[in-house]
């Protein structure tokens, strides 16, 4: 378990209560505290939520570490016969009602889920409501992980950080840009030539880190993470070493076997 207190455990999870509602607007952040990342997958898990129950469907979801179910982005799912647009490319509530595809795409999911086709075959299904309070209680621990860390790096504690580095990101989706620490972080793998992919640890959805392997470097900002590369043998479809979940600071390091 992470390194946090309490009240870090109460501010992250009132911030990320707030994004995956209607209060996301009205978030007041410490300095130097970014939730881009984290609020670019809330608002999407929650409007994939909304679509889900529109086909009354379960979430695709795959187990980190051998052990708990943790939801997958629907864009991750094996290809399908048609691909709704996902948050971020289409504006407006419950848009995909008035796409003339809709129930087409509805069956060619369940179809998806069934078949378990592609990277992700150890694809499994949960509950709606399931995937929802471990969204939230996972993405606490991802902002409570970073919100003492980011403490600590302001006191100098020598123990948890290695290596330092500042990142210029927005604190905001379409924010002002703030500076915050980051961790130098290595990510080595069996084959070379790959690309490198980050997920937070609470949602599987894919973010770029690096390349070529093996090794490669960046700079992550604290959090939980799981990792996973394409390319080479493995074409364009992300492979997830699930059984590593790396918090940051800690670890400058990961193996992926692939």
């Amino acid at each position: 378990m992470a390194d946090y207190s309490d009240d870090d455990a109460r501010y992250a999870g009132n911030i990320v209560q707030r994004l995956l509602g209607e209060e996301r607007q009205f978030i007041e952040l410490e300095e130097a505290l970014v939730i881009s990342d984290l609020e670019t997958d809330a608002v999407a898990f929650a409007e994939e939520l909304e679509l889900l129950k529109d086909f009354d469907a379960d979430v695709p979801a795959v187990r980190l570490a051998g052990e708990e179910l943790v939801p997958v982005a629907l864009s991750l799912l094996p290809q399908m016969g048609w691909a709704p647009p996902f948050p971020g490319r289409v504006r407006g509530r419950k848009w995909w009602r008035r796409n003339p595809w809709f129930h087409e795409w509805a069956h060619d999911y369940a179809r998806a889920l069934d078949d378990e086709l592609g990277p992700l075959a150890e694809l499994e299904r949960m509950p709606r409501d399931q995937a929802r309070s471990t969204f939230v209680r996972r993405a606490t621990d991802f902002l409570a992980t970073r919100v003492a860390a980011i403490r600590d790096f302001r006191g100098r504690d020598s123990g948890r950080w290695s290596r330092p580095s500042f990142l210029n990101v927005s604190q905001r989706v379409r924010g002002p840009r703030v500076s915050t620490p980051g961790c130098h972080f290595t990510v080595s793998s069996n084959s070379s030539g790959l690309r490198v992919f980050w997920s937070g640890a609470y949602r599987i959805s894919p973010n770029y880190f690096s390349h070529p392997t093996t090794p490669t470097l960046g700079v992550l900002q604290s959090g939980t993470y799981v990792f996973g590369v394409d390319g080479g043998a493995y074409g364009n479809d992300v492979q997830w070493d699930l059984n590593a979940v790396i918090a940051l600071p800690g670890t400058p390091h990961a193996h992926l076997n692939f």
